[in-house]
């Protein structure tokens, strides 16, 4: 059940995208929305060993100013997007945004965001996105436009692979499921699975129907040497997928 919606909102063009998919999912699931500010503020410049406290103290209150104005404008975009919200401004440091996105997101359903992407400044902070998805024990939902969903989706495609994160991915997107007019389960690599596997696969379809959800199974061969990736973005694209529901992370952070 979704009924909390946290969206990071920074003042940047990115903040239209998130919020017209937070208007979406807010109408599609009736839910609170939470406008999460993190004013990031700036740090002490030390210049020969030496901090100038009246430049830093004047740096500092027209970053407090900015973003109490952030705040106000906040206020009165959520009031039109959704029938409950509010607003939240943390004062902090850039290395903060991270952590203190993933300590909010706890008291939410899900983190509103940006795909990521190196060459467009319309993106969530990588650090931010992946901070969420192993501290805050939320979801992430990545948008890529301002397309409306506010009357559910037209073809979710459910990327599967029987691991952990998979099957954590499909609990946490049951909701987002059940408002979808066809749900397609892909496995990719087909050919190399187990029986095991397959019967994993099908218990999955099984499961999903047990919830209400019309679920197919669909397993696609892996070309070559075509990395998994893009085959699931071909797949996705040629299904006219408007949902990808994935695991984050296969592996650790550590590099």
């Amino acid at each position: 059940m979704i009924k909390v919606l946290v969206v990071r909102l920074d003042g940047t063009g990115g903040d239209d995208f998130r919020l017209a998919a937070t208007e979406s999912l807010a109408k599609l699931f009736n839910a609170h929305v939470v406008g999460l500010i993190i004013n990031v503020l700036p740090e002490p410049t030390i210049v020969d060993s030496v901090v100038n406290v009246s430049d830093w103290s004047r740096l500092l209150d027209q970053a407090r100013t900015a973003g109490r104005e952030l705040e106000e404008k906040t206020k009165n975009r959520l009031k039109g997007l959704a029938p409950s919200s509010e607003v939240r401004r943390i004062d902090a440091y850039a290395h903060e945004q991270a952590r203190l996105t993933a300590r909010e997101c706890r008291t939410g359903d899900a983190l509103v965001g940006l795909r990521l992407s190196d060459e467009d400044d319309a993106i969530e902070l990588h650090d931010v996105v992946e901070e969420t998805l192993f501290e805050a024990g939320r979801h992430i939902f990545l948008v890529a436009d301002q397309r409306s969903f506010d009357g559910g989706f037209q073809h979710a495609v459910v990327a599967w692979n029987g691991s952990r994160e998979a099957t954590r991915a499909v609990a946490e997107a049951l909701p987002y499921l059940e408002k979808s007019k066809a749900v397609t389960v892909l496995r990719i690599g087909a050919g190399t699975e187990s029986i095991l596997t397959a019967t994993q696969d099908d218990r999955l379809v099984a499961y999903l129907r047990r919830h209400g959800i019309n679920a197919v199974l669909e397993r696609v061969a892996q070309k070559g040497l075509t990395d998994i990736a893009t085959v699931l973005v071909d797949e996705v694209v040629a299904r006219k997928g408007d949902l990808l529901v994935m695991g984050g992370y296969g592996h650790s952070r550590l590099r």
